[in-house]
């Protein structure tokens, strides 16, 4: 398919699904797309994507990789997606995680709340202008969804949490060996962009 593949940032509900939900805690779950929330993009544009924009995808969610941060932007597979179904509130998407070092760093990550949002790579299609000006994405191409630290969408599509086996831990526990914890992963992580942001939080 033609044209320039272009990335969209969101803050959904996720969570990773644990055993007593009927996963393995590896399986992260949530919506990848929020349908009908505009958005400025930039000085020109305003853009929201209409429910079924991905339909014609649904039967083949398994072709779209799943990564931290976006390949092309120095990410690293990490995974694949297992499912893709439309939903009232966006696209709902499973994505099963690699048991592989950046895999099991990235749901530690997730964990903590270091990793917030996704992000999608798609190609747009078909577009109609709303009354307001908006331009509505009526039918577009996902090519890839990345998890990833900072989204355009805000709170429309962050990672809430993540569920484990070790879920019912007291939250009063001391947090600090956790948040050493994630700062070390993140000063040795091989993403460029992790590291850059560690590098500004620490100016």
């Amino acid at each position: 398919m033609a044209g320039e593949v272009v990335f969209r940032s969101f803050a959904p509900d996720l969570e990773v699904r644990s055993a007593a939900q009927g996963g393995d805690g590896r399986t992260i779950v949530g919506i990848a797309v929020p349908y009908e929330r505009p958005q400025r993009i930039d000085r020109t544009l305003v853009e929201a994507f209409a429910r079924g924009a991905f339909n014609h995808q649904l039967r083949a969610g398994h072709r779209v990789p799943f990564t931290r941060e976006h390949m092309s932007l120095g990410g690293t597979l990490i995974g694949r997606t297992v499912e893709l179904r439309d939903d009232a509130a966006g696209l709902y998407g499973e994505w099963r995680v690699s048991k592989t070092p950046a895999g099991d760093e990235t749901l530690e990550l997730v964990r903590d709340g270091v990793l917030p949002h996704l992000s999608i790579g798609f190609r747009e299609d078909k577009n109609k202008r709303g009354s307001d000006g908006t331009v509505i994405r009526t039918r577009a191409h996902l090519t890839e969804v990345a998890v990833t630290l900072e989204g355009a969408y805000g709170n429309h599509a962050a990672i809430s949490g993540v569920r484990s086996a070790d879920e019912d831990q007291d939250e009063d526990d001391d947090t600090r060996p956790r948040l050493l914890h994630v700062r070390r992963m993140l000063a040795t992580s091989t993403s460029p962009y992790l590291r850059a942001v560690l590098a500004r939080s620490a100016e």
